[in-house]
């Protein structure tokens, strides 16, 4: 058997929405107006930007029902509000319910509606009605008994579906995607076991509630296959018809595959898919024998090609029995890093009445002693002060107890976490476009539920490059920054590729748990390049440009000698001993480090000699230097005025033309041929621009253009 070692956890996330309800004077005759507020507790593991899939309400109906659990009506939810707070969902709406209703079920973001018949239904069952929804999308679903509508009214929501997420814990294996197959393509919307009494509508291990007929199946694609979660609805999964797995990766640096493997327990037996479980999938090792796919389909087609040992744990912020007694904490985890209070909130229904005055609140480990003044006021809201730790991190749990049912809430106090090593490689980089790795380590004492982890990089000069090349992007206060999710501890490596031959930069990563990291990413290039220290050049020929440059030291990255220097120029001449002619410029080779700054004497060739100049040399980044030409003296130019109109040239004949810039030219006049001549004043640049107007005709022109006596055309 091939051998890989998967751990296999499944959590059950009860979304308890604790619903503060203030009965509003009656709207219509036989109605009631509500006022409710929902709280949708966190799921157990942290989830990245999908969290707001999962905790979002986009549309609320309630079906009232009367104290025999009879049909009456219903009703659409008005003034819907959604949010959610460090994967805690909140939001609140309005409804009106009739004033006999006593049973109520909030079903929200079902899009079936279409097929419901409220007339047909009257009078009839929830035993019949609400099993009858279901559909191919997530659903909250929530049901809540009312002795009086002038009451409190505590609600859960629960998803019918379950959530799948992976883990890589392997030190030779990379994960880059998972995608599920074989899954059920639609689910009903409420759990429904007849049998069980009181209360039918609850979520029992190993029971499902399926849609009436034949149970299709689906799979997902290659497009799926990627790091976010994932979400199917509930399955018997029955051994000859199993639900999979399809896991894309490498081993060490070879070849991506595709892995099947299945939902199986310690024992070997296939899982019962249950809705709002979470099935995480941790791999803690992977055999180099392991047999892969190498696409996707034929993955969903061959047989599992590894062994899976796996164990089943069971958590949630809410936890119910058979009597209808439920125990809802808002938050089970919490991380500290400077120290604060702890704020959460725990809920007590018993037999679906509220009496959170039940609930009791203990220390139950404390080994860092980070936890004092805890407080539980009776009314759901737990409070304690939180010490910061010098060094190190330490934890604490809590146990919050009620009746039979308990939860655990486990906080950890912590320095800021670090990146290091972080690095780039290679350290220092010669040109554009050249390939540089980022690297950084996530340690291995980081919480479990901390990940995904999110890590944003800003970079104003790397562009991200395969297999990293679509990473999301954020951009706050001017700032674009890239945003990398972290599956697991380990050094983590992100390719990218250089913008600019000069690039120079500091790179951060940032997370709110870890010290901000700073990379220099420095380019391996020349020091102090200048032509005559002001990069400006005499305009005509046969003038003096001095070129100026030092060739660095880098201790860890000396230059190897002898080394060959090149300067590119069209426009310069040298006859400096040493300074050889080659195709497009010079070349000169240092056989040992020269000491301090060098110089070579160039002279232009041309009247206007301003060009970019490049020094190169193996192992270095170019250094470009765009040299200008300026006026010493006062220069005459001349030629011919015209004017443009509708594509039409026209003469401007003894017109007066005014100058934009009188420092560069004076105004003047053209004369009866509409030729002009005017004297370019010293002092001034090849690039500099000065424009010309005459009666609405405009043209802008460079200092350079105006010295070759070029025919100069305005425009209206």
């Amino acid at each position: 058997m091939k051998n890989i070692v998967i751990y296999l956890i499944a959590s059950l996330a009860l979304f308890a929405c604790q619903d503060e309800i203030e009965v509003e004077k009656t709207m219509k005759p036989g109605k009631a107006a509500l006022q409710v507020s929902v709280n949708i507790p966190e799921y157990r593991i942290a989830t990245r930007a999908a969290a707001s899939f999962e905790n979002n309400l986009s549309d609320v109906w309630l079906l009232a029902f009367d104290s025999n659990g009879l049909f009456i009506e219903r009703t659409h939810a008005t003034d819907l509000n959604s949010g959610e707070t460090d994967g805690v969902g909140s939001g609140s709406f309005k409804a009106e319910v009739p004033e006999e209703t006593r049973i109520i079920h909030v079903v929200a973001n079902y899009d079936n509606w279409s097929s419901f018949n409220d007339n047909a239904f009257l009078q009839k069952d929830e035993k019949e009605v609400m099993p009858s929804l279901y559909g191919n999308k997530m659903v909250f679903w929530g049901r809540s008994e009312v002795p009086s509508l002038s009451s409190p009214l505590s609600v859960t929501l629960f998803r019918n579906q379950a959530k799948v997420t992976v883990q890589d814990d392997a030190s030779n294996f990379t994960v880059t995607g998972y995608a599920l197959g074989h899954i059920s393509s639609t689910g009903t919307v409420v759990p429904f076991i007849p049998d069980m009494t009181p209360n039918p509508f609850i979520i029992q291990d190993d029971i499902t509630t399926l849609p009436p007929g034949t149970l299709y199946k689906t799979s997902q694609s290659d497009a799926d296959c990627n790091m976010e979660p994932k979400y199917m609805f509930e399955n018997p999964n029955y051994f000859n018809d199993q639900s999979y797995i399809i896991i894309k990766g490498r081993l060490d640096n070879g070849p991506e595959l595709y892995y099947k493997i299945q939902f199986l327990d310690i024992n070997k037996k296939p899982y019962t898919i249950v809705r709002n479980y979470q099935y995480k999938v941790i791999i803690k090792s992977f055999s180099d024998k392991a047999h892969g796919s190498t696409t996707f389909e034929d993955a969903k087609n061959a047989e599992v090609s590894n062994n899976i040992y796996a164990e089943i744990f069971k958590d949630s912020p809410s936890i119910s029995d058979s009597d209808n007694n439920r125990l809802t904490v808002s938050r089970l985890n919490f991380l500290f890093t400077k120290g604060g209070t702890l704020d959460v909130t725990a809920h007590y229904t018993e037999n679906e009445v509220p009496n959170d005055g039940q609930i009791s609140v203990s220390v139950q480990e404390d080994r860092g002693s980070i936890v004092s003044g805890l407080s539980y006021d009776g009314n759901g809201n737990i409070t304690a002060r939180i010490a910061k730790v010098s060094a190190g991190q330490n934890e604490a749990t809590l146990l919050v107890k009620a009746g039979e049912l308990s939860r655990v809430i486990t906080i950890t106090s912590s320095t800021l976490y670090s990146f290091d090593p972080a690095t780039l490689s290679p350290e220092l980089y010669t040109g554009k476009d050249q390939d540089v790795t980022l690297s950084f380590r996530i340690p291995d004492v980081i919480p479990n539920y901390l990940f995904p982890l999110k890590c944003e990089v800003t970079t104003k000069y790397l562009n991200p490059t395969d297999p990293n090349k679509n990473l999301e992007i954020n951009f706050e206060d001017g700032i674009y920054k890239y945003v990398y999710w972290v599956y697991s501890p380990g050094i983590k490596e992100l390719n990218f590729k250089t913008s600019l031959d000069n690039s120079n930069e500091t790179i951060t990563i940032e997370n709110d748990y870890f010290k901000t990291a700073e990379i220099k990413l420095i380019s391996h290039q020349f020091e102090g390049v200048s032509v005559n220290n002001n990069n400006m050049i005499v305009y005509g020929t046969g003038n003096t440009a001095t070129l100026r440059f030092t060739i660095p030291e880098y201790s860890d990255y000396p230059p190897t000698y002898p080394l060959t220097v090149f300067v590119t120029t069209k426009n310069l001449t040298t006859s400096q001993a040493g300074w050889s002619v080659v195709d497009g410029g010079y070349s000169y080779t240092y056989n040992t480090p020269p000491s301090e700054e060098q110089t070579v004497e160039f002279t232009s060739n041309k009247n206007d000699s301003h060009e970019q100049l490049i020094i190169s040399a193996p192992g270095f980044s170019n250094s470009t230097v765009t040299v200008d030409n300026y006026l010493s003296g006062n220069v005459y130019t001349s030629g011919e005025l015209r004017a443009i109109y509708n594509g039409l040239t026209y003469t401007l004949q003894n017109r007066s033309i005014s100058s934009s810039n009188t420092a560069i030219i004076s105004s003047f006049s053209t004369n009866r041929n509409s030729m002009y001549g005017f004297y370019v004043k010293s002092g001034s640049k090849l690039s500099d621009t000065v424009t010309l107007s005459s009666n609405g005709y405009y043209g802008s022109f460079t200092v350079g253009e105006l010295l070759t006596g070029m025919r100069l055309n305005l425009y209206q």
